[in-house]
């Protein structure tokens, strides 16, 4: 399943409720959960090590984050064709706001 979130913090009710092989897509202010800082709760390590995350450049540039200080692993969708693939590719879209 292909969740797009877009605030910060991402509520930990809604992070449990992800099944292995699930994409998110962080925009907005949910880019600073893939900072490496954050991975500071084991629950959150745990959560992220069975999903495909993604990250918007655009909103890493607006909020000077560096490519450095991301999750290992952790994909960066720097145009809108990526985008729309990355659409495509899942059915069932979770929006979380």
């Amino acid at each position: 399943m292909l969740h797009i979130i877009d605030n910060f913090p991402i509520q930990q009710s809604f992070l449990q409720s992800t099944h292995s092989g699930d994409t998110l897509i962080l925009k907005e202010d949910a880019v600073y959960a893939a900072k490496q800082e954050y991975l500071k709760e084991c629950l959150i390590k745990r959560t992220f090590a069975h999903l495909n995350l993604c990250v918007s450049k655009a909103d890493l540039s607006l909020r000077n984050i560096a490519h450095q200080e991301l999750i290992r692993g952790v994909a960066v969708i720097d145009s809108f064709d990526e985008y729309q693939d990355y659409l495509t590719q899942d059915i069932a879209i979770k929006s979380c706001n």
